[in-house]
């Protein structure tokens, strides 16, 4: 009997594991090592902010590993033995395989930036798990939050926090000359008016040297003070994929069958995988899509059948969450801001979570 080891519980993995009785019924015995619980990163800027409730994103993977018929182990992989195919787990235990998958996320990690360990990072997203305390611990007198990176995490909690009545100032700072660089230039035009018209200030140009707990520096000396500080640019694969062997700070080197280059027993998903065909943007999209492909090439390896190919779409629906009721939904070079939106947003979303909490 093969044994399959999924490492993490990102988008990819929950769909396996979901559909682990197929694995089963071929002959799998399937463990999975990951944290107790999954955060979706879909809510992650709402609940972060306090605007949806703390646990609105959270998926108990226990829960779904145990109606699964899945092994599971908490914990995180600590070390690994790719000729022996051993993995090594935060615990201590030594977990042998004859597949293993791994589906860790990213982490933010900018080249460059000295980072004080108390300033708030967006990935892994249980890093955003202390900002409503910090928010609220800020008394009477309100709290002054920058964030670091205009991008689609950046402006979300711009926007958030700019509505929230114990924040008093919200900066928003961004190395390029323009914030939401990604986005069709009406959406984004749409965007700086909203956050102008929120009394969010905007510094572009500014690339951060040193990101401090009360005060960054900029690279031509500007120094911005804050109360609270969040990183949301510089997105890399984590570390331990650098410490294990296995790729780089761009990920887990993958061919379209989502095998490792050199390992065929070897798969990596999401953003923590570098897909060789071409470059991917670290989105949710792509592992909620190679979950299936994963899943199928799983089920054909044990019948000696070709395995298929993860082919990325050419467009993906994003809806960026920009508190107070406003949702902005991009379709590649179409888009749509207001209250519609946000309201399709929250549907998908609880669409999604539903599937892996009942």
């Amino acid at each position: 009997m093969p044994v399959l080891l999924l490492v993490g519980a990102g988008h990819a993995h929950l769909y396996v594991v979901k559909r682990a009785g197929e694995l089963a019924a071929a002959g799998y015995r399937v463990y999975l090592l990951a944290p107790r619980f999954f955060d979706y990163s879909g809510v992650a800027s709402a609940t972060a902010a306090g605007a949806l409730a703390s646990d609105a994103g959270q998926i108990d993977v226990r829960a779904l590993a145990g109606v699964s018929g899945v092994e599971f182990h908490e914990g995180t992989l600590e070390s690994l033995d790719p000729e022996a195919r051993i993995a090594v787990t935060s615990d201590g235990d030594h977990l042998s395989y004859d597949v293993l998958s791994i589906n860790i996320g990213s982490v933010v990690a900018p080249a460059g930036m000295h980072v004080d360990p108390v300033v708030l990072r967006v990935k892994p997203l249980s890093g955003l798990a202390d900002l409503d305390a910090r928010l609220r611990a800020s008394g009477q007198q309100g709290a002054t939050v920058t964030v670091v990176g205009g991008g689609a995490s950046g402006l979300e909690l711009a926007a958030h926090l700019s509505v929230r009545s114990d924040v008093v100032q919200v900066r928003l700072v961004e190395a390029g000359t323009l914030i939401g660089a990604d986005l069709p230039e009406g959406a984004r035009k749409r965007i700086v008016r909203l956050l102008a018209a929120r009394g969010v200030a905007v510094h572009t140009g500014c690339v951060v040297r040193d990101l401090g707990e009360r005060q960054l520096v900029c690279d031509d000396d500007t120094e911005i003070s804050h109360d609270v500080a969040l990183l949301a640019v510089g997105l890399t694969a984590p570390p331990l994929l650098v410490e294990l062997g296995l790729g780089d700070g761009r990920g887990v080197p993958v061919r379209a069958t989502l095998q490792h280059v050199d390992r065929d027993d070897i798969y990596a998903v999401g953003d923590c995988a570098r897909f060789l065909p071409g470059p991917l943007p670290r989105i949710g999209v792509h592992g909620v899509r190679q979950g299936p492909v994963l899943l199928r090439s799983l089920l054909m390896r044990v019948r000696g059948e070709p395995l298929p190919v993860y082919e990325p779409q050419r467009r993906a629906l994003s809806i960026l969450d920009l508190g107070d009721g406003a949702g902005l939904a991009v379709w590649g070079p179409r888009w749509w801001y207001g209250a519609g939106p946000l309201r399709l947003k929250r549907y998908i979303d609880r669409r999604w979570l539903r599937t892996y909490r009942e």
